[in-house]
């Protein structure tokens, strides 16, 4: 369950971290200033395309690297796989090894070289322009990788002050320069950001994403970061997600895109709203529907982890049996940055709160039936399955569903799942040092949190992790199979054999707690793993970066769960 928690522990740390444009003038309505992303006119400022820009101003503006030959008197562009090399002096220059004409001679003034914005903004495949008032860059209203280029160029150099005016209103409210320099600490994890190496931009139902990897100064592999914009252009929050292997999802041979249609969604409003995908069975009917909610960490709605994406799968797979299913952006993913900076959010705030607007959502969504609305938790979102019973003041939630959710209080399960690790590690002849340190730190967090000395107005000081602390605190006396002796509707408890961050140790206490209750079915399987796919061997983590998906029999146990349900 915590393997991934622990990348939310470091949140203020990740967090605190088209096509050649022709060469003509375009109009300036278009553009935006760079130091403020706003997308409004800028007076007096120059698209025309013969227009003379500073070389590395602009270059180094778009994430490009730059690399100067004083004996040549020649500059290296490189951005992703583009390389240009500019001389003074020359009126050619070459591009990715073919000579191009440049359109005027390439120029040295007061030390900088200078180009036509045009050849600029066709070799870097930009949409800019430059103000000369003002002597800077600006750029234009749609060229969102070209604003988030800019915006990480002040990080990288640490212009704070200038790094905010990219920042949408709320967001630059909570993080003003000075905050933002005491969280971003990109330079002491990957060091000074070299040269973009690729740059990409979709939307969702939310934002206007876009994702750059930088070659780093400390980093063996591509850094990544992704810009989040809101509707009107400015940055709404940035994440930095986790280094990891590169690894191919596989499809199940179970999923047959003629069954169902995937819509995109919005799960809440305001600050937090998810972006989501519906999965709806084709074909008239009033489907029953499950809202799957993930585990701890910063997932996406397909709960991606390695090369496996189990949410994904459920989805296809249940869309098989003729019953929907809502995925969504986990808000610590989506708003990654924003929920960093509450001091005081809870695991309500992470989990429980989004899945309650998504039951919302579904009552009023034509084809759903709004009787047969069910919640499958995984690991922590299975956890506060029972809380979110409580929460269900309607009683919207026909029934509810346990994949691989620890049944205990959390200190108690975290330190459960680091034996758990540890034992097996050990029974493989495997490295443990860094299982035993991390049982070190989850032993010293249960200490802290179970002691009666400290509570969320009295926080240790010496909390192994200070800026969860209130996190940890708030739930300490929540324990999920106690309160759920004391609840009424279905519930399916489905658990791994072969899972080591929620061990079978939790489905028998679910088991044992709930012994009275007759409306609760269990079942376990042999092989499966945390990520509810199966593996030979014994599960460790990382069999999570092989290719796998879930088993049928887990789709055909909860759809016929589903299917014989009785109002």
């Amino acid at each position: 369950m915590r393997r991934e928690q622990s990348k939310l522990y470091q949140k203020l740390v990740t967090a605190s971290l088209a096509t050649s444009l022709a060469l003509t003038a375009v109009s300036a309505a278009a553009y935006a200033e760079v130091s403020t992303g706003a997308k409004s006119q800028v007076t007096g400022s120059s698209v025309n395309a013969s227009e003379l820009v500073p070389v590395r101003t602009v270059a180094e503006a778009l994430g490009a690297l730059i690399e100067w030959d004083e004996k040549a008197r020649a500059a290296k562009v490189t951005k992703g796989s583009t390389v240009l090399i500019l001389k003074i002096g020359e009126k050619r220059a070459t591009l990715d090894g073919a000579t191009i004409d440049v359109g005027q001679i390439v120029q040295s003034v007061n030390g900088n070289m200078y180009v036509p914005l045009g050849f600029i903004n066709q070799t870097l495949t930009s949409h800019i322009g430059w103000d000369n008032k003002q002597n800077k860059m600006i750029i234009a209203a749609d060229d969102y990788a070209a604003v988030a280029s800019s915006f990480l160029k002040e990080l990288n150099q640490g212009n704070m002050d200038e790094a905010v005016t990219y920042f949408g209103p709320g967001l630059k409210q909570k993080l003003p320069p000075e905050l933002l320099k005491k969280i971003w600490l990109g330079p002491q994890y990957f060091g000074h950001l070299k040269q973009q190496i690729s740059s990409q931009v979709d939307k969702n139902a939310v934002h206007t994403n876009v994702t750059l990897k930088y070659a780093a100064e400390k980093t063996q592999v591509p850094v990544e970061i992704i810009i989040r914009f809101d509707k009107n252009g400015l940055i709404d929050d940035f994440y930095i997600p986790p280094i990891l292997p590169s690894v191919t999802f596989n499809k199940p041979l179970y999923d047959n895109p003629t069954n169902y249609e995937e819509k995109e969604v919005v799960i809440g409003d305001g600050e937090f709203a998810l972006p989501g995908t519906l999965t709806m069975p084709i074909g008239e009917g009033s489907f029953p529907v499950v809202v799957l909610v993930q585990g701890s960490g910063p997932h996406d709605r397909d709960s991606t982890i390695g090369a496996v994406k189990p949410f994904r799968d459920l989805a296809v797979g249940l869309a098989n049996e003729k019953i929907a299913v809502l995925r969504y952006e986990k808000v610590t993913r989506e708003h990654n940055l924003k929920v960093a900076l509450n001091p005081k959010f809870t695991v309500k705030n992470e989990t429980v709160d989004d899945a309650i607007r998504a039951v919302e959502f579904l009552k009023g969504v034509k084809g759903i039936n709004p009787k047969k609305i069910f919640v499958a938790g995984h690991s922590q979102g299975g956890y506060t399955i029972p809380m979110m019973i409580n929460e269900d003041k309607n009683h919207d939630i026909a029934g509810t569903i346990v994949l691989a959710g620890p049944s205990e209080k959390f200190p108690d399960a975290i330190v459960n799942q680091s034996e758990e690790l540890l034992k097996r590690l050990k029974s493989l002849r495997k490295p443990t040092d860094v299982a035993e340190q991390s049982m070190v730190m989850w032993s010293n967090i249960a200490k802290y949190v179970n002691d009666p000395e400290y509570s969320i107005d009295n926080l240790p000081k010496e909390f192994p992790i200070p800026q969860q602390a209130y996190w940890f605190f708030e739930q300490r006396n929540y324990n999920p199979a106690e309160v759920a002796k004391n609840q009424k509707g279905p519930m399916l408890v489905l658990q791994g054999d072969n899972d080591w961050q929620v061990p079978i140790a939790q489905f028998e206490n679910w088991k044992r707690s709930l012994q009275n209750r007759q409306d609760v079915t269990y079942k376990t399987y042999p092989k499966v793993t945390h990520l509810l796919t199966e593996y030979d061997g014994v599960s460790t983590g990382t069999d999570y970066y092989q290719p796998s998906n879930v088993p049928l029999v887990i789709i055909k146990d909860i759809a016929n769960w589903v299917k014989n349900f009785v109002l």
